[in-house]
């Protein structure tokens, strides 16, 4: 079993927010998604959406002034949660507590990863269906999460998703995931997506290892920017 530090796949019955300050977190994520996807689906007139706007930025400016954390290690550093506990809560795709995320729900069985979404209107690509960009999210999301079982986790090198059909907006998506192999410092996971029993997309992902911790390639990327 993956240890907690490092482990993404927090069982479903373990997934209730660790402190009182994620559930909050959590409910207003949820009332955030909740009110974008009204705006994408409403007509209301100039003037209601221009006084939304300037509540909305008034509570912007409430947020702004609250003791600020950035990022995944930040929040392990304030002592918010461990690293599986913290991506639970921040993760694009899978965070409960990111506004942007559907948010994803994955888990693993055995040597295979599963997960759960429904995207909403925020995501429509053609009309009625998932972005593209938003369907190679998912896969880089949930195989980079299901490489994790490997044992020897690394970053995205290449994703091939291929299409088969459209994948549709607005009913569970249900994603699995398992891994091929491992070749030295790279690990090669294969994914699905399926829609109402039928497959919508497949993707090959290879992840690599790095030869040095993730923090010290950011680093020396930003140093050169510098």
């Amino acid at each position: 079993m993956l240890e907690d530090l490092h482990n993404p796949f927090l069982p479903l019955d373990e997934r209730t927010p660790a402190t009182p300050q994620w559930e909050a977190k959590r409910e207003l994520a949820q009332t955030l998604r909740d009110y974008t996807e009204a705006l994408m689906t409403s007509t209301p007139t100039p003037e209601q959406m221009s006084a939304m706007n300037q509540w909305l930025q008034d509570a912007t400016a409430q947020l702004e002034q609250s003791p600020r954390v950035y990022g995944r290690s930040g929040y392990t550093e304030a002592g918010e949660g461990s690293f599986g506990e913290v991506f639970q809560e921040v993760g694009p795709l899978c965070g409960h507590s990111n506004p942007i995320a559907p948010p994803l729900e994955m888990w693993a069985e055995g040597e295979t990863a599963y997960a759960r979404v429904t995207m909403g209107w925020r995501y429509e690509g053609p009309p009625g269906c998932v972005h593209g960009g938003f369907v190679a999210a998912l896969f880089d999301e949930f195989l980079g999460m299901a490489q994790f079982m490997g044992g020897h986790p690394g970053m995205t090198g290449t994703l091939t998703i291929r299409y088969r059909q459209p994948t549709p907006l607005n009913v569970p998506l249900e994603m699995s995931a398992w891994i091929d192999r491992s070749e030295g410092r790279k690990t090669f996971v294969s994914g699905k997506i399926e829609a109402n029993g039928h497959v919508t997309a497949e993707c090959e992902g290879i992840f690599i290892r790095p030869n040095q911790p993730v923090t010290a390639l950011r680093d020396a990327v930003m140093a050169e920017k510098s």
